[in-house]
């Protein structure tokens, strides 16, 4: 049963970006060695883990029929149903008794219940909103990088004594960038699926418009992406002036990973 949860990487996504936002609380209220709840701080993380683990096992059981039409292997299609609604039950019910141990603020609290809300009709019939193109990406977005960065935030009180207009701006390009984040990453599981979903019958973004009217759309997301980058960290250097050297060890980091020397040589269609 929780092979699911072993095999996945998940886990991999989620962790280093609540993470980096916690730890930016801690900055701004002058405390970068030490959690100010350490308790906190694990309860939340579990909370988010499992709830992740939810949707991942919740996905798999509403895809059981589909994945096996299309040959797409499916950790939960070889399992009993009561196996599979534990599998199902056991991280969600694990989830909530976590976030229950953090006792965060009502708005917060509806953050929490809308990801498991969206991770539920991102899958579930009828709504299966990953089968409605913009929607299902949307959502996707929203539930993997836009809403955990805000309920993280909201947890750990960065909305505490800070100035309003600042607040704003650095929200909303939060909210941006995190969303097209959000929709690259979406539309690039698209495309490497994108034959399964065409043997299962699956209508994706990918499958409606081609896959290469979708490459030149990411390509066209990404350029707005690095912008938005690059301001959310002048931003947050407006008040954590060391933070921008964040950037340039990033860009670094970037260039060595994708052997940025190398891209000036590479066929038009490999770089596309």
């Amino acid at each position: 049963m929780f092979k699911i949860f072993r095999t996945q990487n998940w886990w991999t996504i989620i962790i280093p970006q609540i993470l980096g936002w916690v730890y930016f609380c801690e900055l701004r209220a002058a405390r970068p060695f030490m959690f100010s709840s350490p308790q906190t701080v694990l309860y939340f993380i579990g909370g988010v883990l499992a709830i992740a683990a939810f949707g991942y096992a919740f996905n798999d059981l509403c895809d059981i029929d589909i994945d096996n039409a299309a040959g797409k292997k499916n950790h939960l299609s070889g399992l009993s149903k009561p196996i599979r609604l534990l599998a199902v039950l056991t991280p969600l019910v694990t989830g909530i008794f976590f976030w229950y141990q953090v006792k965060a603020g009502v708005l917060t609290n509806v953050l929490y219940g809308l990801q498991v809300i969206a991770l539920v009709i991102y899958s579930a019939r009828p709504f299966r909103l990953k089968e409605k193109s913009l929607a299902g990406i949307i959502t996707d977005a929203f539930y993997g990088h836009i809403n955990p960065t805000l309920f993280t935030l909201g947890t750990f009180t960065y909305w505490t004594g800070q100035a309003p207009v600042y607040t704003t701006v650095l929200l909303t390009i939060i909210v941006v960038s995190t969303t097209l984040k959000g929709v690259r990453n979406i539309l690039l599981h698209q495309l490497d699926d994108r034959k399964n979903d065409k043997a299962a019958g699956i209508n994706t973004f990918v499958t409606q418009n081609s896959g290469l009217f979708t490459l030149y759309f990411i390509n066209n997301i990404l350029k707005y992406e690095v912008l938005f980058t690059v301001l959310l960290a002048i931003t947050i250097s407006y008040t954590l002036p060391p933070f921008f050297l964040s950037i340039l060890l990033f860009g670094i980091f970037t260039y060595l990973k994708f052997s940025g020397w190398k891209l000036a040589y590479l066929p038009k269609r490999q770089l596309q």
